[in-house]
């Protein structure tokens, strides 16, 4: 199947083309190209290790997001975005593809935060609607829909004047729920501080429950970041703990990332099944490296954290205080990029050896608008053939950020990693599949002399009759559900039952999955 081939049948699937030729997938066809089934089966990927028997002659490469050429793709052009100590939108929040769209909800400073609406036809051009929904300065002719002035349901015996929202993260729950609770916004409250939930009809008008003012929804800081786990139909928060994993002390590697989730079905019941962090620094990371969180996504029965890798030092032992802190920063960057790391279970996590960004710092020489610190979207979304990743960008370093914007930096799908052949032919053997069709549908780019051919294997190895490299249907080119053929049509009746293994060879190509029918 050719990449436009390919194209197509999202285009099928989601029932609209934008007017710039850019598809933009309906939700739910965007969240099940990234996750796939609930039970599978799930596109093969390599940052899985074990998907790879054998090999030789590859050389196993991660990718990192290419930035978009026009970035940023929103900045502060209204006035309620340009004040404030942190001037201009940033992205703490939610992009997500709905009601034929993206839809965006970002954060601004003013000087307290405030919580605004943008979307988009086409991923790259956005615009911000008149809600009427917030008063800022007289007017509510603006795309602020949550702010200090909110009704955040706070009861009176715990109200404050400072009471107000510092993150706020939107889903849109699937299935079978009440229509005006068809979204969701978890978020972190300032004074009290509590982790607390919304719900909404529209995404944009939202009743907040009083019982998660009183009592949280879980333990962790401000920094926590939430997801949706549709294995499990729960919901997802990654804590901002520290990284020493005991109460009431502050040393170790400084900040870290746990892990709480909901109960199937209870957005408002939550446990936190290891009270300590789940993600933290390790040997193979400079001294001067924390995490400041790593929001999470199902992707293809794994979890992909977008891990913010904050490049500080932290004071080592002792109670925490903030002369401490700023000393001990002192000497160290003091910047945030973006890398990735992975998960089955939600607790054990693996990252790449070189520790690389996923998505890289500005260039500071240049005074690009995200030199200085970089934090995503909850979630990519699914643009055509392509994952965008948007994320807030800011010049500064982390107590002084200047000016913000929003970026998008942009991966094929499945491209995280990928096997790699050179003109020298390499190839490797699968695990063992429970193969019933004679077709692999592979992810796949050759250069113009390259090949993808494969053969398919019995458990000990020997290539089963009529299904050689040689009757194998070759592919060349680029394109991410290629449907690898070969001559033989049908699996012969005694060779349909058993597990079988796939030995591809690639030459001058990538691979970056495969799911065998």
């Amino acid at each position: 199947m050719s990449k436009l081939v390919s194209l197509m049948s999202l285009v099928l699937a989601a029932g609209l083309v934008c007017g710039t030729g850019q598809v933009i997938a309906e939700s739910k066809t965007s969240v099940d190209r990234m996750a796939g089934p609930v039970n599978g089966p799930w596109r093969r990927l390599f940052l899985d290790a074990m998907v790879v028997e054998e090999s030789q002659g590859l050389e196993r490469i991660f990718h990192a997001a290419q930035k978009h050429e026009q970035n940023p793709v929103l900045i502060a052009d209204q006035p309620w975005e340009k004040t404030g100590r942190y001037p201009g939108p940033y992205l703490y929040g939610s992009v997500m593809s709905d009601q034929g769209k993206l839809r965006m909800w970002y954060r601004c400073y003013t000087p307290q935060e405030i919580f605004c609406y943008a979307e988009s036809e086409d991923g790259f051009h956005w615009t911000k609607p008149e809600l009427g929904l917030y008063e800022h300065n007289g007017s509510t002719s603006n795309n602020i829909f949550l702010g200090p002035k909110s009704d955040l349901s706070v009861p009176a015996d715990l109200k404050d004047p400072l009471s107000r929202f510092h993150t706020a993260m939107v889903f849109k729950q699937p299935g079978n729920v009440p229509a005006d609770q068809r979204y969701l916004l978890f978020g972190y409250m300032l004074r009290p501080s509590r982790h607390r939930v919304a719900f909404s009809a529209d995404g944009l008008r939202w009743n907040f429950t009083p019982e998660t003012a009183r009592k949280g929804l879980i333990p962790g800081g401000d920094a926590t970041t939430y997801g949706y786990d549709p294995y499990s139909q729960r919901y997802i928060a990654m804590r901002k703990t520290g990284s020493s994993g005991l109460a009431g002390r502050r040393g170790g590697r400084g900040r870290a990332v746990g892990i709480s989730w909901s109960k199937p079905g209870n957005v408002q019941d939550w446990t936190t099944p290891v009270s300590g962090p789940v993600l933290v620094p390790d040997d193979l990371d400079p001294d001067a490296t924390q995490f400041y969180n790593g929001p999470v996504f199902a992707y293809q029965g794994m979890y992909i954290s977008q891990l913010w890798v904050f490049h500080a030092r932290w004071f080592k032992e002792g109670p925490y205080t903030d002369q401490k802190m700023a000393e001990a920063e002192k000497g160290s960057p003091v910047t945030t990029d973006v890398q990735l790391a992975w998960s089955w279970d939600l607790i054990n996590w693996t990252r790449t050896p070189e520790r690389k960004p996923f998505i890289a710092l500005g260039d500071r020489e240049q005074n690009e608008f995200d030199c200085g610190s970089i934090h995503t979207a909850v979630a990519p979304v699914v643009v055509g053939d392509e994952l965008f990743f948007y994320y807030g960008g800011a010049r500064g370093r982390y107590l002084n950020p200047r000016h913000h914007a929003i970026g998008l930096a942009k991966l094929r799908l499945d491209g995280f990693c990928s096997l790699q052949a050179g003109n020298k032919e390499g190839w490797f053997i699968s695990r063992r599949e429970s193969l019933k069709q004679p077709v692999v549908t592979i992810n796949a780019r050759t250069g113009p002399q390259g090949s993808v051919v494969a053969e398919i294997l019995d458990r000990h190895n020997q290539v089963l009759p009529g299904f050689s490299r040689e009757e194998c249907i070759p592919f060349s080119g680029d394109a991410v559900a290629h449907e690898l053929q070969w001559q033989t049509k049908s699996l012969p009746p005694d060779l349909m039952e058993g597990d079988k293994k796939i030995r591809f060879f690639l030459k001058d190509a990538n691979i970056y999955s495969y799911l065998p029918h």
